[in-house]
């Protein structure tokens, strides 16, 4: 174990123990902000004065400001298109103080407000999930990016994988459906909801989506290394329900038979408004552009939330899915390099060269629970579970091209059940200690899972030809599979894996300016092994126990609009022991990658710019890869490593009244150290080194035409290797841009969308190799109901 620095761990527990030695006799601030109606007055801005402190309002209408001094205070409540209001408080040491307010323009007002985007409405960044505690994000040292459903909505996005291009430096990994994305140049899976584990195979629906958080860099620290990738982590944060009754539905069709409907119910179940209930359900078909592929599934989420007191709160929601599709046809044309890329390959990228009969079916069902209560002024608790139990069963063909004239399409059957289970109890403390502000988290998390399978494949089950028409192409048929696999065996497994973790993290205010965080976790890998049920054996049994820490730094040049900031963030892998080519079995250590980072946040002119620079440097150490020596041939060593650096830079900004703009820039070099004499130093498959995304987003406010409005941008992917080799030469995907446009009209009990997907019909190509959807018109109409 090596933490590079043992008074990163003095610092961490020493801060710890003095955090409970005393607290300050600070307060706290929290009130309800309403609408005329009585309803509730999302995101409108509290602040104090002379301090400074600030919040927004929640969804519910409510809102609280910690370790508030006692004192005489302006409670200011502000928000775009309506008249600032305050009220003045008189707060004791040690006594919170309830200032409420109530906002004299009507819902409807408020909605037009918002309709309009008369606000900066992109870059909503403040969130209790990446820190574990509620911070600012001037004073989060780590770079993150938060994905409203507000942008889901401008842009009319239906598909998971579209929600990602929005977010600066990740690029798809896998196409189709398989929520998977390259991140700093590391292959990372959409794995967590609301901070917890959420793995399955399906497609994720956006239905349900609140917002998306893309953490970058090694995330070990507070998330552990089962659910992230050195590169971040994903997570998706889910609507939940609030005191209101309303709801919307919605239609969308479009082209390569695209139907969707949605909708979304919210309404409170009891006069008192304390059990609230709120529904998401969509159902969604759609055809490929190919002569085969297509995807079917149903969704259905509840979600109850249940305000026992003004202490506790209960919440339980669901996902429940079912899908069947064959989105999932690859194509492998690198195997064979008779060409570089796949322009010059002059396929019929058209063709799929499966079968509508060849399918897979995934349902699965995920519970997420969550209890929080406020322990006192100082301290509350949140203790949550997340269970998913899915399955993955059917037929699908992976495809590779043989010289450049035929395709040899590889089958398989699988059958496999997936059950996670995570358990995360956390402690979060706002208190200070002299002049020295610390907000503390500390946390138990378990985690564990089982997978049990049951799958066979055939490589080479027949070839077909590229250029010409061949009877064969037809004959890759379920009864033609079966009775192909009646002569095969199934590999039948089961695996187990456990994780038992405890973590500490303090944000550590130096002065008001100057933030300090230190954080540590100890996490034990108990891996149950891989049972083999035809030979009834089980192999790969081993333990590990490993320690994650984090530091960071941020200082506000001028405070609430410039910071500057540093982080080291660690990250684990956790490795098996080796049965060696002469029998002995060799143990290795967790695989690590180190990352140090710095650059500058802005949020400048009352929010209107918000802004991301940073450069980082990740390095990965004790990879395991084959031995050099000759006389050592096929044994296993651990002396690898990979380096991934980069610049990243992003910019959300709101110039002028309905104008809202979305921009960034991402470039990563990523390399292989001493693993593979013929790749290391060469970029393989990691996405493109150069990735930009845009967004223009344009409603009239104040016109004759109110509530029209119109957005185009895209995305500029440059040149991404699949693979490079100096003995055999390279295979890359070409760059390309791929330009969207949506026309918009909002009403106060209606919205409807027009858009063209890939503006201009370019032909481009994703990983693994296939052609990305061309060119395609929908319809969206929403009818909204309060």
């Amino acid at each position: 174990m090596n933490l590079n620095t043992p008074k990163s761990i003095l610092i961490a527990f020493s801060i710890l123990l003095s955090g409970f030695a005393s607290f300050a006799q600070n307060s706290v601030i929290r009130g309800e902000v309403k609408t005329a109606d009585g309803k509730p007055a999302a995101f409108v801005n509290i602040f104090l004065q002379p301090s400074g402190a600030h919040t927004t309002v929640d969804q519910t209408g409510h809102y609280e400001i910690n370790n508030v001094k006692p004192g005489k205070h302006i409670v200011v409540a502000s928000f775009t298109g309506l008249k600032i209001q305050q009220q003045e408080a008189d707060l004791l040491a040690g006594q919170p103080l309830i200032i409420n307010f109530t906002l004299q323009e009507d819902n409807r007002t408020l909605q037009e407000v918002n309709v309009t985007s008369g606000y900066n409405k992109f870059a909503r960044k403040e969130t209790e999930n990446v820190a574990r505690m509620p911070l600012l994000n001037l004073e989060n040292p780590q770079v993150y990016h938060v994905v409203p459903k507000e942008l889901l909505q401008d842009q009319v996005i239906i598909s998971y994988n579209d929600v990602l291009k929005n977010v600066t430096g990740v690029s798809q990994a896998l196409v189709n459906g398989s929520n998977s994305f390259n991140l700093r140049g590391f292959f990372t899976t959409s794995y967590l909801r609301n901070g917890l584990q959420d793995n399955k195979a399906n497609s994720i629906e956006v239905t349900n989506i609140e917002r998306i958080e893309v953490l970058k860099g090694p995330s070990a620290t507070l998330f552990g290394s089962s659910l992230v990738s050195f590169g971040g982590l994903l997570n998706r944060v889910t609507k939940k329900p609030f005191e209101t009754f309303s709801g919307e539905v919605t239609y969308t069709t479009g082209g390569f038979g695209l139907n969707r409907v949605s909708a979304d119910f919210n309404t409170p179940l009891n006069k008192e408004k304390g059990l609230l209930l709120r529904t998401n359900v969509a159902y969604h078909d759609e055809r490929s552009y190919q002569d085969a592929g297509f995807t079917k599934r149903f969704f259905f989420a509840p979600s109850l939330l249940y305000k026992v007191n003004d202490r506790l709160t209960v919440l339980l929601d669901a996902e429940i899915y079912t899908q069947k599709a064959n989105d999932f046809n690859r194509m492998f044309p690198e195997a064979s390099f008779a060409k570089t890329n796949p322009r010059d390959l002059n396929f019929d990228w058209l063709r799929s060269y499966s079968s509508n009969d060849l399918y897979e079916t995934s349902p699965s069902v995920s519970l997420f629970g969550a209890v929080n209560y406020q322990l006192s002024d100082h301290w509350k608790s949140q203790t949550s579970f997340s269970r998913t139990s899915a399955d993955v069963e059917g037929y699908w063909s992976w495809n590779s091209i043989v010289g450049d004239s035929l395709v040899s399409r590889n089958p398989g059957y699988q059958q496999t059940n997936y059950d996670y289970t995570e358990v995360q109890q956390n402690f979060n403390g706002d208190f200070s200690i002299g002049r020295l502000r610390n907000r503390v988290v500390i946390g138990l998390d378990y985690f564990t899972n089982t997978t049990t399978s049951s799958s066979a494949s055939i490589y080479g089950f027949d070839e077909v030809y590229i250029h010409q028409a061949d009877p064969r192409y037809n004959e890759l048929t379920v009864p033609a599979l079966q009775q192909a696999f009646s002569a095969i065996p199934y590999a039948k497994s089961r695996s187990k894996q456990s994780a038992y973790s405890a973590y500490f993290s303090d944000v550590l205010n130096i002065t008001d300016n100057l933030l300090v965080m230190a954080s540590l976790r100890v996490d034990h890998f108990v891996n149950g092994g891989t049972y083999n049920i035809n030979l009834d054996t089980t192999t790969g049994k081993y333990n590990q126990t490993t320690l994650s820490p984090k530091l960071g730094l941020v200082y506000q040049l001028i405070p609430k609009q410039l910071a500057v900031f540093g982080n080291y963030m660690n990250g684990f892998s956790n490795n098996a022991p080796v049965r060696q080519p002469d029998g002995t079995f060799t143990s290795f250590k967790p695989s690590r990658a180190n990352q140090w980072e710095g650059g500058v946040k802005l949020e400048l002119f009352n929010g209107k710019v918000n802004s991301t620079l940073s450069y980082y440097h990740i390095k990965v150490d004790d990879m395991i890869h084959n031995s050099f020596d000759p006389e050592k041939a096929g044994f296993q060593v651990q002396d690898g490593g990979q380096l991934s650096k980069g610049f990243e830079a992003e910019v959300i900004a709101n110039p002028i009244q309905g104008l809202n703009i979305i921009a960034g820039y991402a470039y990563n070099d990523i390399y292989t150290i001493n693993t593979d004499p013929d790749a290391d130093g060469l970029h393989q498959w990691t996405g493109p080194a150069h990735m930009a995304n845009l967004w223009l987003s344009y409603h009239l406010f104040n016109t004759a035409l109110k509530g029209l409005g119109i957005g185009v941008g895209g995305n500029y992917n440059g040149k991404a290797y699949i693979q490079q080799s100096r003995s055999q030469g390279e295979f890359y995907l070409p760059s390309y841009k791929v330009l969207n446009a949506v026309l918009s009209y909002e009403h106060s009990v209606y919205r409807i969308s027009c858009k063209l997907d890939n503006l201009t019909n370019e032909v481009y190509w994703g990983s693994y190799v296939s052609r990305m959807m061309p060119r395609r018109f929908s319809a969206t109409v929403t009818f909204k109901f309060r």
